[in-house]
Parts: structure tokens; sequence; C-alpha cells
């Protein structure tokens, strides 16, 4: 077993007391620690681990060093890989989550928790293997960069991401999610962004669009969703479009994802969204293609990559095994 640790994520001392004590309690060997730095935040640990057959990646971060560590498990990363032989779950390590981040979005998903660490520890060392979801996507920036990026909960285009990277590290240390809440109300009334999508190989017809968000699953906290009914393993990447027009736009967004969104957490898959609005429409895709003349930022599960043109998002269906 590997335990991949962001030394500098809040809790992380604790969470690497609380994975060696979770080992020992199910009389296993002490993990092997491997630490990420700027320049290594996770991949390359994540490779060392499976080089070195292990069995068990546990990871203790946020959102960012696991869908990174995710990634390179799944070999989603590497266009070198094989995509069939990535998909052997006989031969694929199982991925164990302990949330220190800021919102601990792909946590609260999965339904694993999020407020007691040891109780973390016990699911990523000993939870079972279940198979999820992983998003893939390709970004080009107006220069001509490509990057292909892995994301688990949500690739956002648009005013979501420019609110995401006006957010500070010291406002995330000191309010957790809550830092977020400020430098969104001040993006609420920006004008829309002029954004071509195709979907599955089809045009959709949309006007200026605050945001589009592909969505694998994303629960918040206060237990808001932001597509309701979608779940991390039900094999559908779900299309958010974001137009709110004035304070009542945004409160009909704020209300689907709050009530709609609690009733709809039981069902076990379902592709049955709430009535399309002026505010918020939804859709069903396995590939979407987000093209604009006006560069923009896109968000990555909260990693915002700026100066973006074109964006190619897609679905690996239970590409991933998640101990829960």
């Amino acid at each position: 077993m590997a335990l991949i640790l962001n030394p500098v994520s809040r809790g992380a001392a604790r969470a690497r007391m609380a994975v060696q004590q979770a080992c020992a309690d199910a009389g296993l060997e002490p993990p092997l620690v491997l630490e990420t730095t700027i320049e290594e935040p996770g991949p390359t640990q994540a490779r060392y681990a499976v080089d070195h057959r292990c069995a068990r990646v546990v990871v203790a971060g946020g959102d960012g060093t696991t869908r990174l560590v995710a990634g390179a498990l799944v070999g989603a990363d590497d266009p070198r890989v094989d995509r069939d032989a990535a998909a052997d779950a006989a031969a694929r390590p199982v991925l164990g989550i302990v949330p220190t981040g800021t919102a601990n979005l792909f946590a609260r998903s999965a339904r694993l928790g999020t407020g007691d660490l040891r109780a973390a520890a016990r699911t990523a060392v000993t939870g079972r293997a279940t198979p999820m979801d992983v998003g893939q996507v390709e970004l080009e920036t107006s220069t001509g960069e490509t990057r292909r990026e892995t994301f688990l909960v949500v690739t956002g285009l648009g005013h979501d991401a420019a609110t995401l990277a006006s957010v500070t590290s010291r406002a995330k240390s000191r309010l957790r999610w809550l830092a977020y809440f400020v430098p969104g109300l001040r993006r609420l009334w920006r004008p829309g962004h002029l954004l071509t999508i195709t979907k599955d190989g089809q045009h959709l017809d949309v006007g200026p669009l605050w945001s589009v968000l592909a969505v694998n699953a994303a629960r918040l906290p206060a237990g808001a969703e932001v597509v309701p009914g979608a779940r991390i393993d039900d094999g559908i990447l779900h299309l958010a479009l974001v137009s709110p027009r004035g304070l009542i736009g945004w409160l009909r967004v704020a209300g689907t994802g709050l009530r709609v969104g609690r009733r709809a957490s039981s069902r076990s898959r379902s592709r049955s969204y709430p009535r399309d609005s002026r505010a918020l429409a939804y859709r069903d895709a396995q590939t979407v293609v987000v093209e604009t003349q006006q560069p923009v930022s896109a968000q990555v599960d909260g990693d915002v990559i700026t100066d973006v043109v074109r964006a190619r998002i897609n679905l690996l269906p239970g590409a991933l095994d998640v101990a829960v």
C-alpha cells in the first residue's frame, strides 16, 4: 500500500497518522509514504506506486491532488497507455481517499464523508473497490498549446472558472469553501460568453452562457447538487448550460440544486432532469466540444487554466476503482 500525501494540505499530519493506524489495525504493513511537491504534484508518485506493485494507493489531499493521482492510475493523462489494458480491473490498483482539501467535492460526490479523518482512513485502507467514472478533457489555448487533464467532478468554462481563479490560498485556508462565496457574487451579473457547443456530433443552439459545466457528479456543501440525480458511476457525462438573467434567474439556479438535488439524490441512476429554463438547462452526453473565438478560463476540478479557445471533453465509464 502507498500513501500519496500533500504535505501542505490542511490536516496532512493527522491524515498520515490516521492511515498508518488504519493499516496497523487491519494487520497490514505500514504504507509507503510518497509526498507531493510543487514540481511533482501527484502523477509521478502514483506511477511509482504502480511500478512497485502497490495494490492500493491512498491519497491524502484535496480535489487537485486526488484528480492528478487518479489520472495517473487510469492512464488518462498518458496517450501511450493502452485503454483496454488500463480498463483491466484485475490489474489496476484501488484508490483510497482521505480528504484534506478545501471543498473535497470528489469525496462528497462519492459519499465518502469529509468530517472524520480516522473513519476516512479506515475506508481508504480497507473499503471495498467500487468502479467509478473518470472525465477527460483536452484543452487548447490561443497560442496552440494543448493540455490533457483528468477530472473526477466537473470541468467548467466561463465565469465559474474565473471565480475560482480569484480565490486566494489565504482565503481558502481561513474560510474553507465559503472563500468562494464573495468572488462568486461579484461575477453573478457579468455578461455571458459566446460559445459553440457540439454534443455527440450535434450542434447545440445556445445563446450567451455565463458558464458551461461538464459534470461527472458534483455534490456541494449544504447538500446541493450541480446536476440533480447525477452519480459518479452512472456512465453519463452531464452537461449544465448556465445562463441566468438577473436575480430571479440566479434564485432559480440555486433552488434547482438545493431542492431538486436532495430529492433526486436517492435515485440509483437517473436521466430525469428538471425542466429547462432560460437560466439553466441540462443535457446528457458522451463527448462534448466547446469552442470560442474569445479566450475564456477553464477549471478542472478547481484547477484553473486560462486563455482556452477549445475543449474536448469525454467520459471513461468505470475506469477507476475507489475504496468505499
